[in-house]
């Protein structure tokens, strides 16, 4: 993808946490970051307890989504940190219960709302929402960073008042 010049990429993947960083995906995501890339991860979904954040979000420069739920509380499946390191992650959290999306023909993951959509719940649902925010914030301004973006991202997050770590 970032030799294709793709500037933001959207990850749902990882494994179990807790991880430090260093691993060879949180690694290769830092790397891809320092090529010019924005990266969103999912968190992961084995919240509610502390040290859960794994590979890749426990990357050092990746912007790391968790899930919040319809009452603006972070939702409880939602992976929590700190990082082995003891970082704080995830950097913010999105709607991630109940999203509707498109699904493949002839698949049935989470609710099927139809033949063109389902709905479903977790980390990987939240995530491609961030993407979205920041695709439109390079849209504004193509010179912002990986970090410029986390920043603004983390700085205008409304405080739900809840603890990351849990």
């Amino acid at each position: 993808a970032v030799e294709q010049g793709v500037r933001v990429i959207s990850l749902s993947l990882g494994g179990p946490g807790p991880c430090n960083g260093t691993d060879a995906l949180s690694e290769l995501c830092d790397a891809a970051i320092e090529a010019g890339a924005v990266i969103c991860v999912a968190a992961g979904n084995d919240g509610p307890g502390a040290y859960t954040v794994g590979s890749p979000g426990c990357a050092r420069r990746v912007i790391t989504i968790g899930a919040s739920n319809n009452h603006d509380r972070i939702a409880s499946f939602s992976s929590r940190g700190p990082t082995l390191d003891e970082r704080i992650k995830p950097d913010v959290v999105l709607p991630g219960v109940d999203i509707v999306a498109a699904r493949a023909q002839n698949t049935s993951m989470g609710t099927v709302v139809d033949d063109w959509y389902t709905s479903a719940s977790g980390t990987s649902m939240a995530t491609p929402h961030a993407a979205g925010v920041c695709a439109l914030l390079l849209q504004a301004d193509p010179t912002l960073s990986n970090d410029q973006i986390k920043a603004r991202l983390m700085e205008t997050a409304v405080n739900l008042g809840e603890n990351a770590q849990a």
